[in-house]
């Protein structure tokens, strides 16, 4: 991948600090914008990341990163850091993308984002605008804002929220085509100063050769200016109005399974609707990974202490969970016996094709449910190995999806990899001790599966 960027109408670099640096979204955001010109340091507490990044390696999976990183590393655009007080000192403009995990209760956690804006109050030497990249619920700003006022004065800082949209996967294509980018915030110097960053994505001066640009015409991406609480509502409700789409197309596919229909069809009829779209159709596992659920959660904690009742929102996150049980359960139906001592292979860890994350991925959640209905796992992914064993130690890593499949009773496909369509499904008959097919997410053609001998169950589609 090639990034070409014209040049002729860049507006004035900034010197950028981004907070969080070595995470998803701190990585993707320096990396970006240090592409389109600026000078970016990014910093984080952990000093084997940022050695790593320095030497131009990066530690999560996203198409193109690496090129992006050493080429922005080439040029001197980007640099990392673990020293805040300096990088904070000399920079602008300070991006802050620490993670804000949820707590057991739905409540975001902003223990992270706390203690920058306590190390903060040190390093502010002169203006700075605080850019807000990380999710974090409505109110929480002022509680930044009081904490940086401890030591500094008002007229030396602006907050902005600037919620981030970017898809793991597809993280760099997010960044320099998006829909949309959202400013909130009171200070015309802050918002001036954040338009300015971003003029060349706006005015569509960056082309990406060999990705796609999705935008079509010639005009302008919409820049929307609002306040700080709206801000961080369009975030929220984008992300929870999304999680519904998915737990709507799962509960249609339920239906589709008592009357004999097929979702596929289902959907790519809906789809032709233009009120309706295609985007996010696909009946499957579920919403899981490190935003949806954290997001929808989070939204409705927002009002619960106000005694504002949430019904759809929260009918939708019991929606996702009831979809975790389901697949188990068709696994127990499909062998027509408990699971206690029977092998079952995995293929899919992550919570989507083209990343390494597999935080909050239900694939975790349902090996967990597997092991606690007594059945023994065995897992392959394209990209997370031994990795897996950090979150549940209940799972056998093997090295091939043939390995994964060696002796089962049943072979679950949890994530969508395209790695899976190429496979040798006839050897994989042959290793099988019971050949049965959980597709999770309608990745085969149910027909050539049968054809071969499986059984074959898939989301929404009648059973083969």
């Amino acid at each position: 991948m090639q990034i070409h960027l014209d040049t002729k109408t860049m507006s004035k670099k900034q010197k950028i600090c981004v907070i969080g640096g070595a995470g998803y979204v701190g990585l993707v955001t320096g990396l970006g914008l240090s592409e389109i010109g600026h000078e970016v340091i990014n910093v984080d507490v952990s000093q084997e990341r940022v050695a790593q990044l320095n030497a131009g390696t990066s530690p999560i999976y996203e198409e193109g990163i690496d090129l992006v990183l050493s080429r922005n590393l080439d040029r001197g655009r980007i640099k990392f850091s673990t020293d805040l007080k300096s990088s904070v000192e000399d920079s602008q403009v300070i991006f802050i993308a620490v993670g804000t995990p949820s707590l057991q209760n739905g409540e975001i956690d902003l223990s992270q984002i706390m203690e920058v804006a306590n190390q903060l109050r040190w390093c502010i030497n002169k203006y700075k605008v605080i850019a807000i990249k990380s999710t974090i619920p409505v109110g929480s700003t002022r509680l930044i804002q009081k904490t940086l006022r401890e030591e500094v004065d008002s007229d030396h800082f602006d907050i902005v929220a600037n919620p981030e949209f970017l898809r793991e996967g597809n993280a760099l294509k997010d960044f320099f085509f998006p829909d949309r980018i959202v400013l909130g915030g009171d200070s015309d110097k802050a918002l001036s100063i954040m338009k300015s960053i971003y003029e060349p994505i706006t005015k569509r001066e960056v082309s990406i050769q060999g990705i796609e640009n999705p935008l079509k015409g010639p005009d302008p991406i919409p820049l929307i200016q609002t306040d700080i609480a709206s801000a961080q509502i369009i975030k929220y409700a984008s992300n929870a109005f999304l999680a519904t789409r998915i737990s709507f197309i799962n509960e249609i596919a339920g239906i589709c399974e008592q009357v004999n229909a097929d979702i596929k069809e289902v959907a790519n009829g809906m789809g032709y609707d233009s009120r309706i779209g295609h985007s996010y159709l696909e009946a499957g596992l579920g919403f899981g990974g490190p935003c949806l659920e954290k997001d929808l959660s989070a939204l409705i904690n927002t009002v619960r202490q106000d005694e504002y009742t949430t019904e759809v929102l929260q009918a939708v996150l019991e929606r996702n969970h009831k979809q975790v049980i389901s697949v188990v359960d068709k696994v127990e139906l499909l062998l027509g016996t408990d699971l206690h001592n029977h092998i079952i292979g995995v293929l899919g860890l992550t919570f989507k094709p083209g990343t390494n994350d597999i935080r909050n991925s239900l694939s975790i959640r349902i090996i967990s449910e597997l092991h606690n209905r007594g059945a023994m796992v065995q897992s392959y992914d394209p990209l997370v190995k031994d990795e897996v064993l950090s979150v549940n130690t209940n799972v056998k890593p093997c090295d091939s999806a043939y390995s994964a499949a060696q002796n089962a009773d049943a072979l679950l496909i949890l994530t969508g990899w395209k790695d899976f369509l190429s496979l040798d499904y006839h050897k994989i008959y042959s290793a099988m001790s019971n050949p049965c097919i959980v597709d999770c997410r309608n990745l085969l053609d149910a027909g050539e599966i049968a054809d071969l001998g499986f059984k074959y169950v898939g989301i929404g589609i009648a059973q083969i």
